[in-house]
């Protein structure tokens, strides 16, 4: 019997492998378009959404404000002080404290003094106190 010729060449062909990169870099732009798309429509469905929810969001916003600012108007505060019987004003202007837009408070002249006088009060007193009990422990060593 006659030996079988195992190593057989393989019959290669370039054609088949310039067909093969063809149709792979055809296939290529369309598989990749059609998943960024499919992302692209999700994030847009997401966008829309968001975009709702800020709206109503905007919208809720207004309608508190302008309900806060009808419970806040002078008128309503001077009916509701009479309704509830309270005897009630507005303070003078020198003990009025205006908040500015950066948070900052500005007092009037005659409302800075008088703080600064009644802490200068309070700091003589707690020093008065300090001293006097100082003393009370210095006698009560004896």
């Amino acid at each position: 019997m006659a030996k079988r010729n195992r190593r057989r060449k393989a019959h290669f062909r370039p054609a088949n492998i310039g067909l093969a990169v063809l149709v792979v870099v055809s296939i290529l732009p369309w598989a990749l378009y059609s998943v960024v798309g499919l992302s692209n429509d999700q994030t847009a469905t997401q966008v829309k959404l968001l975009e709702q929810e800020k709206r109503s969001l905007e919208e809720s916003l207004r309608r508190h404000v302008a309900e806060w600012n009808q419970y806040v108007a002078p008128q309503r505060l001077d009916e509701a002080i009479a309704r509830n019987g309270l005897r009630m004003g507005y303070a003078p202007p020198e003990r009025t404290v205006r908040v500015a837009e950066d948070g900052s408070m500005r007092l009037s002249r005659q409302l800075s003094r008088q703080l600064a006088a009644e802490r200068a009060a309070r700091a003589a007193s707690a020093k008065g106190e300090a001293v006097a009990t100082a003393r009370n422990a210095r006698q009560g060593r004896r």
